[in-house]
């Protein structure tokens, strides 16, 4: 599959409309996202939720992954940890991935999810490589 096919199947993901996230940059085993703040996508207290924060770093993840493997025909997250460091409140967030290993079949990837300068969150994101 051909990277233009690529990217453009993947900016067509319809939970990036749902959610409002946007590519900012992809390539070179790198990857940002960002996701302005919107109060649906808080929980009862007013705080960006948890699973939306995931969300946004699964999806980098992705995005440092699947652009490097032209070959693949699709890549699921394996597994997935995440540590909630600080509270979302009113702010856009920046998750920044770096694929730390590609192999044949699976692929490691480091997240980092920012709103401003505030370390959010951090995950580590396993993806299986569909070839």
């Amino acid at each position: 599959m051909k990277r233009s096919s690529i990217l453009k199947r993947w900016a067509r993901m319809p939970v990036y409309d749902l959610l409002g996230i946007r590519v900012e940059q992809a390539g070179g085993r790198r990857a940002r996202l960002r996701l302005p703040w919107r109060p649906g996508l808080t929980q009862a207290i007013g705080l960006v939720h948890g699973g939306i924060i995931a969300t946004l770093a699964d999806s980098a993840a992705g995005w440092a992954v699947f652009p490097e493997v032209p070959d693949a025909s699709g890549c699921t997250t394996l597994e997935m940890k995440i540590s909630y460091l600080a509270p979302v409140v009113k702010a856009d967030m920046v998750a920044k991935a770096r694929a730390v290993k590609i192999g044949r079949s699976t692929a490691l990837v480091d997240v980092e999810v920012f709103s401003g300068r505030t370390l959010v969150a951090k995950s580590l994101v396993t993806y299986f490589i569909r070839r």
